[in-house]
């Protein structure tokens, strides 16, 4: 009898997440069978026999022509959809819903690579992190979609910092956007960021999830759970005889976490999905998708916590480490700032120096080599233009965007630090009731390590 009362009270939802690769404006061989992959996955979210999901979550509909064609041919079994428009192009991330969007939310992180670097394109994404607030099955869902920047270099990642930002911002936008009548967050799309890496840590411990994949309960399944670079996907970039991952990449995500007080979450099942077209020798993308059945409103007591041999469980840093890593990556961006500020003066020194030299030989030429002249001045200009629009301005965005997730976590860390002291005293009853008294007390007469870190580094 107890068994059938669980099973009635628990709540199952099913999600999809999945990269389609939808380079809508560029050569066919950069992005390939667009057309043909849109309209095969078109054909299974509009099918009632494979669209079995509550809610999917696309990233990289970068073309807001396959977003609408998308929302049209699936209209009548995902009646609910939003697109989080962001950027130049677009944010490419998508949501589609069987139950009522109530609201929707979009934050833009603050950094987010760099203009001039076009063949990256990131920048002109506009990379969001997206909410949408929805009515379910008897359930108020937090559903958050996500595509975090792209990892180009793994030995020599230039935009780290900024990632470990966007990790940082990701998880606090979840922290502050819950509220007493909501019963779950559901966290899914493409964080660029592998298991045992540092963004993907921050999101975990700061926003306080799980991993579908690494909490489920078939882990007997001989899924691998990658999903991006699988030697089964024709479109798989190889990387080489030296490739440290020849099975493929873990980056694409579903997590979820419940609310604080409401019921609980477990995961039953996850496993990748849509990858080959049937009968067809092309994939659905470059990435596999990733489903995940959550069930909702089980028991309270918490569910052990499984790892999948494949990833093992000590790959996590602890929360400190958490902490002292990503202000060290955050630091390392603060430096580099600086460097980059100071080559670009320097450029802009000898730049000038030349623009101004062009006008003796103007005495001295013909007018053949006066019109080579004035072409050169044009792009003398131009180079110096950017120069000094990155060293005063674009270089001071930047180090204020690392500033302030540096002293957001700084703040955090502080706090945590109080409450762990505060948990561990025994006998300080009143410092138990009142956490922020011990906060205060600990950093009364201590520096400001975020006033002190900007003393010492803003050299603007």
């Amino acid at each position: 009898m107890e068994k059938l009362i669980t099973r009635r009270a628990t709540v199952e939802l099913r999600v999809l997440n999945l990269n389609f690769w939808g380079l809508k404006w560029v050569p066919s061989f950069v992005c390939k069978d667009r057309q043909m992959r849109l309209n095969a996955l078109v054909e299974v979210l509009s099918s009632e026999d494979s669209a079995n999901w509550d809610f999917v979550v696309l990233e990289e509909v970068w073309s807001n022509d396959d977003y609408i064609a998308i929302a049209d041919s699936v209209r009548r079994i995902y009646p609910h959809s939003h697109y989080f428009y962001s950027g130049v192009i677009g944010s490419g991330v998508c949501v589609f819903s069987k139950g009522q969007i109530i609201s929707v939310l979009s934050h833009a992180y603050s950094l987010n690579g760099y203009a001039h670097k076009i063949l990256h394109g990131d920048w002109f994404g506009g990379k969001v992190v997206g909410l949408c607030k929805i009515a379910h099955k008897g359930l108020r869902v937090n559903l958050y979609a996500t595509h975090i920047h792209a990892e180009y270099n793994r030995v020599s990642d230039e935009y780290l910092p900024h990632r470990i930002s966007q990790a940082y911002e990701l998880s606090q936008f979840i922290r502050m956007t819950n509220s007493d009548t909501d019963d779950v967050n559901i966290v899914a799309g493409d964080f660029n960021f592998e298991p045992d890496d540092l963004g993907y840590a921050i999101v975990r411990r700061f926003a306080d999830l799980k991993d579908a994949w690494m909490t489920r309960l078939d882990l007997d399944s001989a899924d691998d759970g990658n999903t991006c670079n699988t030697p089964d996907n024709i479109y798989s970039i190889c990387e080489g005889k030296d490739d440290r991952t020849p099975r493929g990449k873990r980056i694409d995500y579903i997590l979820y976490g419940q609310v604080q007080g409401r019921t609980g979450v477990t995961c039953g099942s996850c496993q990748t999905v849509l990858n080959r077209i049937p009968g067809s020798k092309l994939c659905y993308s470059d990435h596999k998708g990733i489903e995940a059945v959550l069930e909702v409103g089980s028991p309270d007591s918490v569910a052990p916590t499984l790892f999948s041999p494949a990833i093992g469980p000590n790959v996590v840093p602890t929360f400190e480490n958490t902490f002292d890593k990503a202000l060290a990556v955050l630091d390392s961006g603060v430096r580099r700032i600086n460097q980059n500020r100071q080559v670009y003066m320097i450029a802009l020194v000898v730049l000038f120096s030349l623009l101004i030299g062009t006008a003796e030989v103007d005495r001295q030429s013909l007018a053949l080599a006066r019109w080579s002249m004035n072409a050169l001045r044009v792009t003398l200009v131009m180079v110096i233009t950017f120069c000094f629009w990155s060293a005063v301005i674009l270089n001071r965005i930047e180090y204020h965007a690392l500033l302030a997730a540096r002293n957001a976590m700084v703040i955090q860390r502080k706090w945590d630090d109080a409450q762990s002291e505060t948990a561990t005293s025994a006998g300080e009853s009143e410092k138990a009731q009142l956490p922020g008294v011990g906060l205060q007390l600990k950093h009364l007469d201590s520096k400001n390590d975020a006033i002190d870190f900007e003393r010492n580094t803003d050299d603007y």
